[in-house]
């Protein structure tokens, strides 16, 4: 089937219902579903958190790869080393970009605003202030777009929350979706336990990278395993790896060059960025991230967390 004669997305009258395909799991993907519905507000907009769900025909994908499996007029990404075998007419790819949704703005000549800064330092992890526990002390506003989304279950409380995020704001965020970021603290101060149980372990056995075995309640995306991973970093390790159900992350600190975490994640049929990256295979790939991590003279611990409930 060939890709519908079209006007560019940029052209288009603002009552157009567009269709948008992105991420559900993290803040570039909701931050970039919330700027196109700033632009077209009837737009549809659908969601993934798995690769074999990505199918169909759009007008817009963003912060996801262009698989072989999808049809789309504009596709905008900035994951290193990211897949574009499928068709589209343009192509929006800087994998220096912070962010999908910084290449996104300017596609569609938006002004990058709050949301846009939102997602460029969630999506690198660069918040102007540490995680919070609650919701009483200041801290970066990203925090609560991130611990909303984080929450959420489904397609169509990914897009209630987007139109929240596009047209009330952060108030509006923090006002409907309380008790989203109010369970996601919840999960942060469980983990900070967990980050505290194996911070012994780090200083008894001085590792300096670690395989950590998450438990069936563990997705991509999760709060718990980040968490855990930047509380650790400060303690000196250097790589991290997260086997979570149905999938595996890596992410290593800025100053170690011997890992590029996208080309391990490539390797392994996954994408991400130059400190973290990921891919969809399971614990019968321990021996081989674990052997990654010693090519670049790692001695990794590995770390069972599965007995774990949250």
């Amino acid at each position: 089937m060939k890709l519908k004669e079209a006007r560019s997305p940029r052209t288009l009258p603002r009552e157009t219902r567009v269709r948008v395909l992105t991420d559900m799991n993290d803040v570039d993907g909701l931050v970039s579903a919330s700027l196109v519905l700033r632009q077209f507000p009837n737009a549809s907009i659908k969601t993934v958190t798995k690769r074999k769900e990505m199918k169909g025909e759009y007008e817009i994908i963003v912060d996801l790869p262009l698989l072989k499996s999808v049809k789309t007029h504009v596709w905008i990404d900035h994951h290193r080393g990211t897949i574009q075998e499928g068709r589209c007419r343009e192509k929006v790819y800087d994998s220096s970009a912070k962010s999908a949704a910084n290449l996104l703005a300017k596609y569609l000549n938006l002004k990058e605003d709050e949301l846009v800064e939102i997602a460029n330092r969630a999506d690198s992890a660069n918040y102007l202030t540490d995680a919070p526990f609650d919701l009483k002390k200041s801290y970066d506003p990203a925090w609560d777009v991130n611990d909303a989304v984080k929450a959420i279950t489904s397609g169509e409380q990914f897009t209630e929350l987007a139109k929240t995020l596009a047209f009330e704001g952060l108030d509006g965020v923090r006002g409907k979706f309380k008790a989203k970021i109010s369970h996601t603290r919840r999960l942060r101060r469980k983990a900070e336990k967990i980050a505290r149980m194996i911070s012994m372990k780090v200083k008894k056995k001085k590792p300096d990278s670690m395989i950590l075995l998450m438990p069936k309640a563990e997705r991509r995306g999760s709060m718990i395993g980040g968490y855990i991973v930047f509380s650790l970093h400060r303690k000196g390790v250097k790589a991290f790896a997260v086997f979570y159900k149905g999938g595996c992350w890596i992410h290593v600190r800025s100053y170690f060059k011997k890992i590029d975490c996208s080309k391990v994640a490539r390797r392994y049929g996954g994408t991400g960025h130059r400190f973290v990256g990921g891919a969809p295979i399971g614990l019968e790939k321990l021996d081989d991230i674990k052997l990654e991590f010693e090519k670049a003279g790692l001695k990794p611990l590995v770390v069972d967390l599965r007995r774990l409930s949250w």
